[in-house]
Formats: C-alpha cells, structure tokens, sequence
C-alpha cells in the first residue's frame, strides 16, 4: 500500500514538471481566450520614446557579457518603474500605427523587462514548491506561473510573458531570430544585450545577436570534430518549426545541404567556425545532439551560493 502511495505520487510530480517546463520555451500557443489583447477601442494617445532610454540606461549599467547584475537593478527601482509605467500606457492603437521595427523593438524590450521585473520582485529566488525541488534553487522556473499566469501591462493590455512571445511575437513578425533576443534568464538561453533595442538599429542587433549565440559553443552551437557530432541549443529543437520557415537553400553556400536540415541551412548563416562550415557545406554524415540547458539564473552576484 504505501509502495503504491509513493508511486502515484511520483506520477503525479513528473506530469506537473513535464507541463511546466512545456510552458516555458515551447512553441504551445496560449488559449484562444487570450486573444482579447490583441483589440482596444481607448482613444488615448501617447507619444513614446523608441530609443527606450530609461531601459537602455539600466541594460548597459547591469549587464555584463552573459551576467545580469540584479541588485544593480534594484537600486533604481524608480527608474525601471517608470520605464515599465511607459510600455503599460501606450494604447492598441497608437502601437498599431507605428512601423513593423518599432512594434517589434517594443515587444523584445518588454519581454525582456517584465521577466527582470517578475525576478525583482522576488529576488532572491529560492526554492520553494515540491516540483521546484527538481531544478536549480535560483532558476527562474521556481516562479510559479513565470509564462503562463503573471501579467503585466503593455500595449493597453494585460499579458502574460507567454502571449508576448507566442500570439504576439511569433505569431505576427515571423522573426527566428527573436529567440536570440528574448531572454528567459538561465544560463543557457541568450545574452540579455546591454542595450535596448531600437528600430533603426533593429536588424544589425537580431544579426549580432544571432551571431553570439550560435557560435558560443556553450550555449549555441558546439562541434565534436573526433565524433562527426554538432551539438546545438535546444532552442533549435522548441522551435524547429520557426528556423524551417526561413528556407535559403538556394543560397550557393547551402545547396549542398540536405533538405531535411533546414535548421542546419539557418544555422549556417550564422557560423563563424570555418572547420563546422566546411563540414556542413560537404554534407557528410552530421549528427546532431541537444546541448545540456542549464536553467539556473544568469546572476552576476556572488555573495549568493543558490547556484545549485
């Protein structure tokens, strides 16, 4: 009897962990019910700063390399509220009338800064649900409803981080490249880039930030010359379908590669590593493996050992 207790209690905590971590990172759309956001009828008007410069202030204050200095936003709580109060009261319809790179500038940056705002407010993350027990200590998976529950106010709506990137983000701009700008804050997903993102500068920014990522070989994409294997992010495997849609097999660099590897088409715009792009250009036998995530909290502070 108390052996079939445990068991279903074990069943019982690895279905809440296989949720929640689908929730994060995966390309599962939120209900239909979420897409009230979408429409307002306010005839408010606000004139926006699209150099975000409260936001870019902090970013190239706080961040270093792939390090978020945490406390270092939580000394100017002011200023970051100020920054949130301004994506909070811009209007469905002011943001509909602005260029596609200002609408897709405002949405990065908002992902990017409600996700600070939900670990500031709970800083420092510990631990503290049973299925927390299964990740790192200061992962921010230990926040429960981090994707799916927490709202925030932006475009005249309240959204969750989830709707952000999926029904607004993916949905609407049809940009891979995101998944190298929005940031979940672990330790494998991309560097926050110590600045914010602007629409006149928008294109070199997803470039120099796709450029990073894959050739970071701890995060992006790693090569086993010995083996024949290319590890790569499981960003690549969450969101297949969103690098597929991107097809440049016609470029001369990557006829040779096989149609069933469009991910490896994408990914080798973007390869800086000669011996990878000779390997990949000859198409001979590549196997491809998932680097390891690690979700634990991309912290710069040191004093705090939750770091397991």
């Amino acid at each position: 009897m108390k052996e079939s207790i445990i068991s279903l209690l074990i069943m019982v905590i690895m279905a809440g962990i296989h949720s929640f971590l689908f929730a994060a990172c995966s390309p599962i759309k939120p209900s239909k019910q979420s897409d009230s956001y979408l429409s307002d009828k306010s005839n408010s008007f606000l004139i926006f700063d699209h150099s975000h410069s409260e936001f870019d202030f902090l970013l190239k204050k706080n961040v270093h390399k792939e390090w978020v200095n945490y406390e270092g936003f939580l000394s100017e709580t002011e200023l970051f509220a100020r920054y949130v109060d301004k994506l909070g009261n811009v209007e469905s319809h002011v943001l509909a009338t602005w260029t596609r790179e200002q609408k897709l500038a405002f949405w990065i940056n908002a992902y990017n800064a409600f996700t600070l705002k939900a670990i500031m407010e709970r800083y420092p993350i510990r631990g503290r649900s049973l299925i927390g027990l299964f990740f790192p200590r200061n992962s921010i998976l230990q926040i429960p409803g981090i994707w799916s529950r927490i709202k925030f106010k932006a475009g005249g709506k309240k959204v969750t981080l989830g709707q952000i990137e999926h029904k607004i983000i993916r949905k609407l701009f049809d940009e891979p490249r995101i998944h190298f700008a929005i940031v979940c804050a672990s330790r494998s997903c991309a560097n926050l880039r110590p600045e914010a993102y602007r629409a006149n500068i928008l294109e070199k920014q997803l470039h120099e930030q796709a450029v990073q990522f894959i050739n970071d070989p701890s995060k992006g994409v790693r090569w086993d010359r010995d083996n024949h294997r290319l590890y790569i992010s499981k960003v690549f495997k969450w969101f297949k379908k969103d690098f597929e849609k991107k097809d440049i097999s016609t470029g001369p660099s990557t006829r040779s590669i096989k149609s069933n590897q469009p991910v490896l088409r994408f990914i080798r715009q973007y390869i800086r590593n000669k011996d990878v792009i000779d390997w990949i250009d000859r198409s001979r036998d590549i196997r491809v493996s998932y680097l390891p995530y690690d979700w634990r909290l991309n912290n710069k502070a040191k004093k705090l050992r939750l770091d397991h």
